[in-house]
């Protein structure tokens, strides 16, 4: 079985978990240093990512070549190729992803977006959230696994879908990652050398090609 065979067990296995028990043990994850203000921050630029994967990357052109390239055509492969972008972004960060952190937290409040299970909806319901949204951080290793499949684990997967198809929607997609990062890099005040490296990364592709740059103002 190859990685995104096992990556989509796991994911129906969630979805039936979550569909199916909603109650239980509680966690307050507001304790881990979550203010209003950084979840405001982190739920909109999250909703911006979501909206995007939701309206953009649904056309066959996007699609088949994502099958293409996976030599497989199940319908949640884009979303879980975002996903894989967003988890080397955090490797690109030297962020946390365990959800009793803050840039964690930011990752769980994408995964319930995008893969529409667990969704935290309010800053107040981060007071307790149900151990089965808790379980989204299961699916973790297993998009882990697919990147490693995919290669390059320092590049965006999807944009190098988009930089042979649409390069506009290439931008678009790098502009809403880099204000995600950028989100996630500033919860403790300061942007280090290392995190600006890779939003450096991110914006300008670290290539001799200018074209390709990304406008980060405003961000």
């Amino acid at each position: 079985m190859d990685a995104f065979a096992q990556l989509y067990e796991k994911y129906y296995l969630l979805k039936n978990n979550l569909q199916d028990n909603q109650t239980g043990f509680k966690t307050n994850l507001i304790q881990y240093g979550i203010t209003k203000d950084y979840y405001d921050k982190i739920d909109h630029a999250t909703g911006l990512l979501y909206k995007f994967c939701d309206v953009k990357l649904t056309n066959a052109t996007i699609r088949n070549a994502v099958a293409n390239r996976l030599n497989d055509s199940h319908s949640e492969n884009v979303k879980f190729c975002v996903l894989v972008d967003v988890l080397r972004c955090y490797d690109g960060l030297n962020h946390p992803t365990s959800f009793t952190t803050p840039e964690g937290i930011a990752l769980m409040v994408l995964l319930g977006k995008i893969l529409d299970l667990g969704k935290i909806m309010s800053y107040e319901q981060l007071e307790a959230v149900d151990t089965t949204t808790l379980s989204l951080i299961d699916i973790i290793p297993y998009i882990n696994e697919c990147s490693d499949v995919l290669g390059q684990k320092y590049s965006l997967f999807m944009s190098t879908i988009f930089e042979k198809k649409t390069p506009d929607m290439d931008c678009i997609y790098r502009r809403l990652l880099y204000n995600l990062c950028k989100k996630i890099a500033e919860v403790d005040g300061e942007i280090t050398l290392s995190e600006q490296e890779w939003l450096n990364e991110i914006a300008l592709l670290n290539d001799e090609a200018p074209d390709n740059d990304i406008d980060i103002s405003g961000l």
